[in-house]
């Protein structure tokens, strides 16, 4: 007879094989592109506004194709629309819409069609009298539970988590997906994993927020750390994972805040994932098990997070950036990627092996001084940013020509979250709408 160790260790092992068969084996030669982008709506006066009153317009003008979820109250929820090579959704706050692209070979290509949705996304603010804001976070209104989109899982995960799960409700960040193997995926989790004190440092841009400049340059990353007292359930890990198998433990490690019921609702669970498996009867059917593990891993948020349903690597930390910057992100995040060889070089050379905790400890003043972070070693920002660069020129589709405002943030030692918080004070939310709104 099977322990419920042994059970434990055997669902863990298929989970294990199923979550790596979503990768090719070998990384492509050439990595496709995706986009996520999250834009905070608001009023003229800063003040957060209902993305439902865009859709309307997307349907009747854009041509657009609805979107359904469940809502809080079990009925159908209008939840966003599908474009020509784009979508939008609503996001955990009512207040932030997505538009999402791709997969596409180059970001030239994802350019196109993200900005082919922008442009019907501000056409449609624009008649409702609102702005979208290339900014990392609401700049007026606080989290609060009026903010939270009513989907049904949302409202589960608010129960689950409690006030915490809020703070998702007023973040904007910019997500990329970039295609890996299961040859490489690992070491480029980890690589971007100890990177991401370099991507918040450079595209920290949530700095001003509940209508007051905030002690986060990043408040994005600040407001949404330790979610559920799991301190590396969201962030960077304490130490990079040597293989897939020891990913999914670190994972089934981590409380399971709910999964759908069968019947079309969520439950609660509030144990560990290994817990789960021991505890649900239903939970031995191999099936059964691995989806509830993809449910609860999508509420697992590090840095770099291996996307098993669509073969990616996901970049996570950085904030959404002003309109004439709205690149730097996916640039700097393929740059890295096309370059882990030289990353990897460089850092070993210039802080050690063990360069892990040194990155850890300059990740998390880079969540609150943005570009005043002490940097490890002197010229650090300048060398990595260089590394991506070369690596996506290795391309050869001139997409490090995304690059180019960083060159100017480098070379005046500033970034987005400062000129938020100077734009703020000498003018408040008005102004700093009117800098950062994407334009009507």
């Amino acid at each position: 007879m099977k322990t419920q160790e042994t059970f434990v260790a055997i669902a863990l092992a298929h989970i294990t094989e199923r979550f790596a068969a979503g990768f090719p084996t070998k990384a492509p030669a050439i990595r496709t592109v995706g986009r996520e982008a999250e834009y905070p709506l608001v009023s003229a006066d800063g003040r957060a506004a209902d993305v439902s009153e865009l859709w309307p317009y997307l349907l009747e003008q854009a041509k657009c194709t609805p979107t359904y979820d469940q809502g809080a109250d079990g009925t159908k929820l209008l939840s966003g629309v599908e474009g020509s090579g784009w979508s939008s959704t609503t996001e955990v706050g009512r207040a932030t819409v997505e538009i999402s692209a791709g997969p596409r070979s180059t970001l030239h290509e994802l350019v196109r069609d993200m900005n082919r949705g922008l442009g019907h996304l501000r056409e449609s603010a624009h008649k409702a009298g609102f702005h979208i804001l290339g900014f990392g976070i609401q700049p007026r209104t606080p989290a609060y539970p009026r903010i939270l989109t009513p989907k049904l899982r949302y409202s589960c995960l608010l129960k689950a988590i409690g006030k915490q799960w809020l703070k998702f409700c007023v973040t904007a960040g910019d997500q990329l997906q970039v295609d890996v193997g299961q040859d490489d995926v690992v070491r480029l989790m980890n690589l971007v994993n100890a990177a991401s004190g370099v991507i918040i440092a450079v595209t920290a841009n949530s700095s001003v927020y509940g209508g007051r400049e905030g002690r986060f340059a990043s408040g994005r990353e600040g407001l949404t750390a330790n979610m559920v007292g799991e301190p590396y359930r969201h962030g960077a890990p304490a130490r990079p994972h040597g293989d897939l198998e020891e990913y999914v433990h670190f994972l089934a490690s981590m409380q399971c805040l709910c999964l759908p019921d069968g019947k079309g609702g969520f439950r609660r669970i509030g144990m560990p994932f290994t817990e789960y498996l021991k505890s649900d009867r239903a939970a031995r059917d191999p099936e059964v098990a691995y989806e509830a593990f993809l449910f609860h891993e999508h509420y697992i948020w590090p840095s770099a997070r291996p996307r098993s349903r669509i073969g990616t690597l996901e970049i996570r930390p950085a904030c959404q950036q002003p309109p004439d910057s709205a690149w730097v992100p996916s640039a700097l995040g393929l740059g890295l990627m096309e370059a882990a060889d030289e990353l990897e070089s460089y850092l070993g050379e210039s802080l050690g092996k063990n360069y892990w905790p040194t990155l850890q400890h300059y990740r998390k003043i880079a969540v609150t001084e943005g570009f005043a972070a002490s940097e490890p070693v002197p010229y650090f920002l300048d060398t990595v940013v260089d590394i991506a660069e070369a690596g996506l020129r290795s391309r050869g589709s001139g997409e490090e020509t995304f690059l180019d405002p960083v060159r100017d943030r480098l070379e005046r030692r500033s970034g987005p979250a400062d000129e938020a918080r100077a734009t703020f004070e000498s003018g408040g939310a008005v102004a700093l709408v009117q800098k950062l709104s994407l334009g009507r």
